[in-house]
């Protein structure tokens, strides 16, 4: 007797729960994120930049772009090949070829900024192709070079706030910049990212 009264209320009890669970997820999909600049008529993009040490010049190098978030966040950034070049005492330099490239999760706004994952990966070689639907190129060292041999992965979640610039070291003198800024309804920037133009 008791079994069966628990075996008709269990299946009631599961309905209500998954239709008042149901109803929490409709208003919690549709309320707005307080920390989304959007509820300003605001937008915001993310301005980042691979940057170096030309190996010829011995000036700084780079590649600086800014994409809106959701562009950001929905494909992968490739960096231009480039020559890195590391000296030790007078004529002793062993070069290598870069190539670069990172991508961004899902961005989520908090007070002040947002939080991201950034996912960048950065490999040094003797010879380094690169294909893509515009143009193909390769860069390579001469074999009687002495020849750079590097690779890193870097997997990050990182908080952001507008206007404020993060940094993330590799080695032979190549560096990531990323700083988010913020718009108005007319384009104009709210903030300022101090990540130049090379």
């Amino acid at each position: 007797m008791i079994h069966r009264v628990l075996t008709r209320v269990r299946p009631l009890t599961v309905l209500g729960l998954a239709a008042g669970l149901a109803a929490c997820a409709g208003q919690s999909s549709h309320a707005p994120d307080p920390n989304d600049p959007a509820g300003q008529q605001q937008y915001v993009s993310i301005v980042n930049s691979l940057n170096w040490t030309n190996a010829l010049s011995g000036k700084r190098d780079g590649a600086r772009s800014s994409w809106p978030v959701r562009q950001a966040a929905e494909h992968e950034e490739i960096f231009p090949l480039a020559q890195l070049k590391q000296c030790k005492g007078e004529g002793a330099c062993a070069w290598g070829v870069m190539s670069a490239r990172r991508s961004y999760g899902p961005v989520h706004y908090v007070p002040g900024g947002l939080t991201v994952e950034v996912v960048l990966h950065v490999d040094v070689d003797r010879r380094q192709e690169m294909h893509k639907p515009e143009f193909n190129t390769a860069m390579a060292i001469p074999g009687d070079v002495a020849g750079l041999r590097y690779t890193k992965d870097v997997r990050r979640v990182l908080t952001l706030r507008y206007g404020k610039i993060e940094h993330i070291d590799f080695d032979y003198g190549v560096g990531f910049d990323v700083c988010p800024l913020r718009y108005d309804a007319a384009g104009h920037a709210l903030d300022a990212c101090d990540i130049p133009f090379i």
